[in-house]
């Protein structure tokens, strides 16, 4: 351990609640540039070194990431682990200076998501099948309730596994869900949805021959709570059903929800609640994805774009 790094861990976990996930990647990398770093100069007394020296050994240190060929993308979450400590370092008043305070991350593309149609979605909550009585009871009930709720509300997989009952107000359309890093949020869900989880409700205690049944509302057949890995295959399992042949995963669902929201007029700032996102340039990949969308269609439906395209 590096001077200052548990108090560093114990700042990211309480006073900026990031996940155990971030806090490890976050580590791991601040950890990784003390080794380059190590030659000498890091003082065992806790303090780093400071100054023009700092800054260009923090610029040695992303050429030599570039010259291994790590991805842009990959040094910019690097960099940024490195800001927030020594962001924490100032607050801290281990040192006057930041060194990376005029230093910029490498630009990146970033991976437009796949989203599916409404249609795709109504497909996927009542897929079509030759065996009628495939179509209701217990099991039917709840993947089309999971795939209702993930799309009305554009929760994480592992939000909605760990939804309980008592989080739930079907009265109002509301959910509660703990999203990444402990953090608390209250979700509007759809009239439909709404329906789909009271329908599932009535069926929840046929799922299972257990009495005692879990706190959490998705339940698996031997009575426990209903894993990540078990959505997964559900949702695999409903696209295939609903005749989608490309990779469909739970973060899909999310993914349709913001950008049908964003192309339906909601402004950004509401959808970054709704999907829970501490910083909204994490949303706004999805203000790309819904303006390629709106493009297509103005092609599509615009008289003289029509004309051209000899429709």
């Amino acid at each position: 351990m590096i001077p200052s790094i548990e108090d560093f861990q114990i700042y990211l976990t309480y006073e900026k609640r990031l996940s155990r996930n971030t806090i490890e990647a976050y580590v791991q990398d601040v950890e990784e540039f003390s080794y380059f770093d190590i030659q000498g100069d890091l003082q065992p007394g806790g303090a780093w070194p400071q100054g023009e020296t700092e800054k260009e050994k923090i610029i040695d240190y992303i050429i030599s990431l570039n010259e291994k060929g790590i991805s842009n993308r990959s040094i910019a979450r690097k960099i940024s682990s490195l800001k927030s400590f020594f962001i924490f370092l100032l607050k801290s008043e281990k040192i006057d200076l930041n060194p990376l305070e005029n230093i910029e991350s490498p630009q990146y593309l970033k991976k437009l998501p796949h989203y599916l149609s409404l249609d795709e979605v109504e497909c996927m909550i009542a897929p079509g099948s030759k065996d009628a009585g495939a179509l209701t009871g217990p099991r039917f009930a709840r993947d089309s309730c999971i795939v209702e709720l993930l799309y009305s509300s554009g929760i994480r997989v592992s939000e909605l596994c760990s939804l309980r009952i008592r989080d739930i107000s079907l009265e109002k359309c509301i959910i509660r869900v703990m999203g990444k890093g402990g953090k608390e949020r209250l979700i509007p869900i759809g009239k439909a949805a709404a329906v789909s989880i009271s329908r599932y409700m009535l069926y929840r205690q046929d799922l299972s021959p257990k009495t005692s049944l879990p706190e959490e509302l998705f339940i698996s057949r031997l009575g426990k709570k209903l894993t990540r890995f078990s959505v997964w295959s559900i949702i695999k399992q409903r696209a295939e059903k609903a005749g989608i042949i490309r990779e469909i995963t739970p973060h899909t669902l999310r993914h349709s929800f913001a950008t049908h929201m964003l192309t339906n007029g909601a402004d950004l700032r509401s959808v970054q609640e709704l999907l829970g996102h501490s910083d909204i340039t994490t949303t706004q990949i999805y203000t790309h994805v819904s303006t390629d969308l709106l493009k297509d269609t103005h092609k599509k439906y615009h008289p003289l774009e029509k004309e051209e395209n000899g429709v």
